[in-house]
């Protein structure tokens, strides 16, 4: 696959390359419990409590903390964005699989307590709600999501809310509830996925 070399060489120490196939490795405790394969015709993501995560230097001088649900959407971004890694010790990198966790994302904020958090999940609902939950987790408080037809309803803090499927987001679910966490999120015009931009536009 044509990943900029320049991209590569700022992962390589996190990812192998076997044929067409990029493979990274999830860690969790230093066991290796769960690998995201991409190759040109398959994409396969792990369920998994580990953390695909990529960062130089010392986590106390990041100032950018970028989240994903694949290691290959972060990848992507960066080809489309390689401003970002013009500084390697000012930026970090984490996949968390399908389904984020509260402890990741605990563990993600006490160890880079001075970054500002950037997510790139995807541009559907799946992707919102995410971006939400992590608000709440980083926040410390939490919230319950369910999709009702075309609506989300929430529970959040023993008040329920309701907001329509086709304008959810991170900012309208803050202006709802009264929070602001101050994520920065990221989405690619006109597609669902960093990737997905990647593979249709290269």
């Amino acid at each position: 696959m044509a990943v900029d070399a320049r991209v590569t060489n700022f992962f390589k120490n996190h990812i192998t390359i076997q044929h067409d196939a990029f493979l990274f490795s999830y860690q969790d405790n230093e066991h290796v419990p769960a690998t995201e394969y991409w190759a040109p015709a398959q994409h396969l993501v792990p369920l998994s409590c580990g953390i695909w995560l990529v960062n130089e230097g010392f986590p106390a001088q990041v100032r950018h903390l970028f989240l994903s649900h694949s290691a290959a959407d972060i990848l992507c971004f960066c080809q489309l964005k390689p401003e970002w890694l013009r500084i390697p010790g000012n930026v970090a990198f984490a996949a968390l699989g399908l389904l984020a966790t509260a402890k990741q994302a605990g563990f993600l904020k006490e160890r880079f307590g001075n970054a500002k958090v950037h997510t790139l999940f995807d541009a559907e609902l799946t992707g919102g709600v995410t971006d939400c939950k992590i608000a709440l987790w980083l926040a410390g408080k939490n919230a319950a999501f369910r999709i009702v037809d075309d609506l989300v309803q929430i529970t959040y803090r023993g008040r329920k809310f309701v907001i329509p499927a086709a304008v959810f987001s991170l900012h309208r679910f803050e202006q709802n509830v009264s929070l602001r966490s101050k994520i920065r999120t990221h989405k690619p015009k006109s597609f669902n996925s960093y990737r997905e931009f990647f593979v249709n536009t290269r």
